[in-house]
């Protein structure tokens, strides 16, 4: 009989992912990463033989799909751009909430504390980054939008969002997030055709 299969791996990346969202890159250590996954320390090595920047630029990688994959379903499950924007503000707000406004956006600290400096890490952010402004324009258009306008608007919105959640933690509220919907909302509608 075949043994089932480890899920070490996943627990390793999805601990980093957690440990990055409040503490950056810098901050977090090899050794918090196997403790935060329970994960034994030798699985960790054989499965991360490039150590901690392995694991990270992984754990980006995942948040990079997650991210994208939330902002695809919220667009095809609302019918209209407000429900869209709407969807998302929840999603994050939700999440600044729930963390007890600790949790952040893992590619924005580990952005912020490790690009440029290691090249591994600063080409996992800007993929992660890409596939977000991908997912955003893909949307904008869905709903009208031109492609060159939605290009540059994506870019607004995830500046706007990442600026937001920043503001949300040292407020400890989400307003700065519905503030930014808010004026992502207008500048949709003024696209539309």
């Amino acid at each position: 009989m075949r043994k089932a299969r480890s899920d070490s791996r996943q627990k390793i990346i999805r601990g980093a992912q957690d440990l990055l969202c409040r503490q950056g890159y810098r901050g977090t250590g090899l050794a918090q990463i196997i403790e935060e996954s329970g994960s034994p320390r030798g699985s960790t090595y054989f499965l991360f033989p490039g150590g901690k920047e392995e694991i990270a630029t992984e754990a980006l990688a995942a948040s990079g799909v997650e991210f994208d994959a939330m902002i695809r379903a919220a667009r095809e499950s609302s019918p209209t751009a407000a429900a869209w924007v709407q969807t998302m503000t929840e999603y994050f707000a939700g999440s600044l909430r729930d963390s007890g406004f600790t949790q952040g956006c893992p590619v924005s600290t580990v952005t912020l504390d490790s690009a440029p400096g290691s090249p591994a890490l600063t080409a996992a952010c800007r993929s992660a980054y890409d596939r977000w402004l991908s997912a955003l324009a893909d949307g904008l258009t869905g709903y009208g939008v031109a492609d060159e306008a939605a290009a540059d608007l994506a870019v607004v919105m995830l500046t706007g969002l990442e600026g937001a959640m920043l503001l949300c933690r040292a407020r400890q509220s989400t307003e700065p997030l519905h503030q930014v919907a808010r004026y992502a909302l207008r500048a949709i509608e003024a696209e539309l055709p």
